[in-house]
């Protein structure tokens, strides 16, 4: 694949965090409010938009963001969802590799976010193996790394210490103009995020936050995709996953409880309904998108 190293600079993958509170677990009936939603840097569009009308994104968010919003939304942690590690030896495009060290992104937070440490260790190693094979490996200095191992038992310190790194990574890709592979990147955290979303309900039937889940990650998913099509020579990988991606969107967009809500009101988690068609839907989708970016 070409990437073209003259496009403006993306904000895409690791946006810059600042101010973000991590608060603890809710019991899945707190409203959606226009605060929550400010959380993702994403300009806020309406739920069905006229056909014309023309999206304009300005910040992708982070991994971390990410995690965070479905933390608030009552996700829990459920072990053995991640990416197997192991699965590093099989990445050998260039895509697979940047959408992976995404996956893995997302992994690393999830993991952290429920304190758990070995697969935290794991991640990371991961996704400096990657980094390494890319050429980006001056990211994970010695001492970070060193931070990170002391660190990763305090989950304050771990958050601080993450938002270091999308910071590193963040200003390393735009430094090199490696814009259209910081997209890649994101696109890799976006899909394991979403897939690890629906860890409760693959593992015993949890709906409880999951159509605020699907809701917030509606507006990501149309930038995500906006900014897929704008990749400078696209191999077949990047074509395919814009084209799956296309369809999930479709989807999402005509998902009951997404068609009958009024966008400008405040709605809480206890009246909005999901239908088990629905999600059955979604999930097969998910996870045969999730599954070739995990496959390479």
């Amino acid at each position: 694949m070409i990437f073209n190293s003259s496009l403006k600079q993306a904000t895409g993958f690791l946006g810059v965090l600042s101010l973000i509170c991590f608060s603890s677990c809710n019991n899945g009936t707190e409203p959606v409010t226009e605060a929550d939603s400010n959380n993702i840097d994403v300009e806020k569009v309406k739920a069905k938009p006229e056909a014309k009308e023309e999206f304009v994104y300005y910040m992708l968010p982070s991994a971390l963001q990410i995690a965070h919003i479905f933390r608030k939304s009552g996700l829990k942690y459920y072990p053995n969802v991640i990416n197997d590690p192991n699965n590093v030896s099989k990445y050998v495009s260039e895509t697979s590799k940047l959408q992976n060290i995404g996956v893995f992104s997302a992994d690393l937070c999830y993991a952290a976010l429920n304190q758990q440490t070995q697969e935290e260790l794991n991640c990371l190693k991961a996704m400096m193996d990657l980094s390494g094979e890319m050429g980006f490996s001056s990211v994970f200095t010695g001492a970070f790394v060193d931070r990170f191992e002391k660190n990763i038992a305090h989950e304050d310190s771990m958050i601080s210490i993450l938002t270091e790194l999308q910071k590193r990574l963040d200003y390393y890709l735009q430094d090199a103009e490696m814009n259209d592979q910081s997209i890649i990147i994101f696109s890799g955290a976006w899909v394991e995020s979403i897939y690890l979303s629906l860890a409760g309900y693959r593992a015993e039937g949890d709906v409880s936050g999951l159509s605020v889940r699907i809701q917030e990650q509606l507006y990501i998913l149309k930038g995500l995709i906006s900014k897929l099509n704008d990749v400078w020579e696209p191999d077949e990988q990047v074509k395919a996953l814009t084209s799956d991606l296309e369809a999930l969107l479709t989807i999402v967009e005509d998902l009951s409880f997404i068609t009958n809500v009024d966008p400008k009101e405040q709605v809480s988690v206890s009246e909005v309904a999901i239908s088990d068609e629905e999600i059955k839907l979604i999930l097969k989708t998910v996870d045969k998108i999730r599954a070739t970016v995990v496959n390479g």
